[in-house]
């Protein structure tokens, strides 16, 4: 509805309506949250609509949006500041001011500097949210580098296109005859956004589309073709088809020659990535590998829209590679229908992260370096792996992390390594966590602050590409709250940073950071639905340019020193990195180990996203949980059959590292070799009677099934983390 509509239903059943920002796919993540009134009686947040004024969602709303209050008004809220009194991993804790909570904070933050020096405080982050600039903004004042990135979303992407291609190509969708979703979920991944739309916009006008993923979702169901590559078998899939495109010469001579560098070398090493080999691999027969290979080399506009499923794997950064090598020597690089550079905003927000002060002994600093320190800072600045971060705790090499702060992340059940995470924080000396409602490791904190939602509060700004938006306060905070952004102001302040934070001022953090637009908060208010901003023109073959950008590593040159694109790369080789992308298989797999295979004879992967649950949280939501009440496991009807396992059946999911309780979903649209199931799950819901999954053996988080062998389970370039491994799945009897 629009904001005349809304208004004229609420007076008519004595509502207000409040134009505001929807924070259930996570607040003021990339891609943004939908624009949404939130209808108010009597002091109550009640229900929402979507805004029509919205270029992201355009009106539409999803069921996350639609629970918004009952998140709110959940009886998981966090409903004071807590300080432990206990053991660790008790629960034990006195209630305490918020004052007396960042008094505490930064007490023994300046004792731990002090002592250890500042490096020995990290920031484990969520998924990008509109407050991470405050987090890196923190640790460098305070002088820690350590900011925790995943190791599974976004940056590994960034990383390698960056160093391949100069830039992120994005998709061409508005002009594609063909479009290659490539372990990609376009239909819901996050907010109900443009993929979406332009999925379902190029289905309708005719294009081709080719799905590859382990398993039908959505997007498979519209798709022409659906390739059931093995999980985390991306990059010998990729490589397979370089094999085909050099070896049938369907490449675009005179872009190679004239823009690529090291054609001759990577002619030779792809020689010997066969679709027969890539087919033991992967499970793809040959005969679809070649045939997308000659597809996508042919067709005069075709692209490729990557998603987060191929960050999942030791080998994450060939795949990258390689697909951007793809798009290169077909000449599928900035052209109209193709893979493209997006030109940037003529302005943008201030940077508030403090780069100026990235040095190389901040860089040499980093705990487990998320990136090669010649590589860092990236593009968020310098950066240590989540996991390795917490891993230091327990092996204190190189050196041991003694406090860490979580604002709305939570390691038990985000991370790889549940075990270890768990060992880690039973030892960790000062572990503060910054939420909105209880998390799985609360236990362990040492302080606990409760924040408010994106409903209680009035910042802040929301800048998407083609919208500016200052949120509304739906209602008052129902507890002494205050935001994750005020939370970082009044530490800074407490720390001796105030200059740094604006001397505590939320209202002057936002204004400054909207100077370079020429507004302030107040004069954004003045546009109740936002600013619409129209994009640049789009222009190609811009890539004379963008090969030759400079780099965000200290003192180095640009990402592609020979202003081509790196199809061999000497950068990598000259860090001792493969110049070339190169095949790395999982820590288990059918074709790496198979001697394991006798005793787990299933590859198990993970969803990260589903309609209705965002990664860790949301669970505990009565309306989002009776679309969804249990853990489920997809498995293939004949792999079911040979186990005696029928629909709903409660089955025990066995790794080397560990095993799951979850309900058996028979499920045709998976490969046969193949079980997958939804990240995330421990939460219970009250409200139904639901009570929590345990966090480790005999629960439903699929993170203690992993390997976190540092030889075996990373990206030896990029830290991605695998998410494969091999299992076996029995019907659940009560006796075992």
């Amino acid at each position: 509805m629009n904001f005349q509509q809304a208004q004229t239903i609420a007076q008519l059943n004595g509502e207000e309506a409040i134009p505001t920002v929807c924070g259930m796919c996570g607040p003021g993540g990339p891609g943004g949250g939908c624009g949404i009134y939130a209808f108010v009686r009597n002091g109550v947040f009640t229900r929402v609509a979507g805004m029509d004024e919205c270029p992201v969602n355009k009106g539409a709303i999803c069921a996350k949006g639609h629970a918004a209050p009952q998140w709110v008004y959940s009886a998981d809220r966090l409903k004071y500041p807590l300080r432990r009194v206990g053991k660790k991993g008790e629960g034990k804790f006195e209630r305490v001011s918020w004052e007396v909570a960042i008094t505490h904070i930064a007490e023994v933050l300046t004792e731990q500097k002090a002592l250890h020096g500042a490096k020995s405080l990290a920031i484990l982050t969520p998924a990008k949210r509109a407050y991470s600039a405050y987090l890196q903004r923190f640790l460098t004042a305070h002088g820690s580098p350590n900011y925790g990135h995943s190791g599974i979303c976004a940056m590994q992407r960034a990383f390698a296109f960056l160093y391949t291609l100069g830039d992120y190509p994005r998709p061409d969708y508005n002009n594609a005859d063909l479009i290659i979703y490539w372990g990609r979920q376009p239909i819901y991944a996050g907010p109900v956004a443009p993929p979406a739309r332009a999925f379902l916009a190029a289905k309708k006008r005719g294009a081709k589309i080719v799905a590859i993923k382990p398993s039908v979702e959505p997007d498979v169901g519209m798709a022409d073709i659906w390739l059931p590559v093995r999980p985390g078998t991306d990059a010998a899939l990729a490589l397979a088809m370089l094999h085909v495109v050099i070896r049938e010469n369907l490449i675009d001579h005179e872009f190679v020659e004239k823009w690529c560098y090291g054609f001759n070398q990577l002619r030779d090493h792809v020689l010997q990535f066969t679709p027969e080999w890539a087919e033991s691999v992967c499970g793809v027969p040959v005969f679809q590998i070649e045939e997308l290979a000659r597809l996508y080399a042919t067709t005069p506009r075709a692209t490729i829209d990557l998603g987060n499923g191929v960050e999942h794997a030791p080998s994450a950064n060939d795949a990258i590679r390689a697909i951007g090598i793809l798009m290169a020597i077909t000449g599928h690089l900035d052209r109209k229908g193709a893979n493209i550079f997006i030109k940037p905003p003529a302005n943008a927000p201030k940077d508030i992260t403090l780069r100026d002060r990235y040095d190389r002994d901040l860089v040499e600093a980093l705990v487990g370096p998320e990136f090669p320190p010649a590589f860092q800072p990236f593009l968020e600045g310098p950066s240590s792996a989540y996991y390795r971060i917490l891993e230091s705790v327990l092996t204190e090499k190189p050196y041991p992390i003694r406090g860490i702060i979580a604002p709305g992340t939570q390691p038990l059940v985000s991370t790889r390594g549940t075990k270890t995470v768990l060992a880690a924080l039973e030892k960790l000396e000062f572990f503060v966590i910054v939420d909105v409602a209880r998390t799985a490791e609360m236990a362990y904190a040492d302080i606990v602050l409760p924040v408010a939602t994106c409903y209680e509060t009035d910042h802040p700004y929301h800048n998407v590409p083609g919208w500016l938006m200052a949120p509304n306060r739906v209602i008052e905070p129902l507890g002494p709250y205050k935001s994750t952004f005020e939370f970082f102001l009044d530490l800074g302040k407490a720390m001796g940073y105030g200059n740094d934070f604006w001397s505590g001022d939320i209202a002057a953090a936002m204004d400054d950071q909207l100077m370079p637009l020429g507004l302030d908060m107040a004069q954004l208010r003045q546009h109740p639905t936002g600013i619409v901003k129209q994009p640049p023109p789009q222009d190609y073959e811009k890539y004379q340019t963008v090969f030759n950008r400079r780099s965000p590593r200290l003192g180095n040159p640009p990402f592609l020193p020979q202003g081509k694109v790196a199809l061999y790369n000497n950068s990598f080789e000259q860090e001792g990195f493969s110049p070339l992308p190169e095949w790395r298989e999982p820590p288990e797999s059918l074709s790496g180990t198979p001697e394991l295979a006798g005793e787990y004879p299933l590859i198990l992967s993970d969803y990260h996203t589903s309609r209705n649950y965002s990664a860790s949280w949301q669970r505990n939501i009565p309306h989002l949980r009776e679309i969804q009440p249990v853990p489920v496991l997809h498995i293939h009807p004949e792999a079911a059959s040979a186990r005696e396992i029928s629909e709903h059946d409660w089955v025990r999911v066995s790794s080397p590292y560990g095993w799951m309780k979850v309900q058996a979903e028979l499920y045709p649209g998976i490969r046969p070799d193949t079980v997958m199931i939804l990240h995330g799950w421990w939460q219970g819901c009250s409200e139904l009677g639901i009570e929590d999954y345990p966090i480790a053996d005999g629960g439903a988080n699929v993170n203690l099934m992993y390997s976190v062998d540092p030889e075996k389970a990373y990206d030896p370039l990029v830290t991605a983390m695998t998410s494969q491994t091999l299992v076996e799945v029995t019907k659940w009897r009560e006796l075992q």
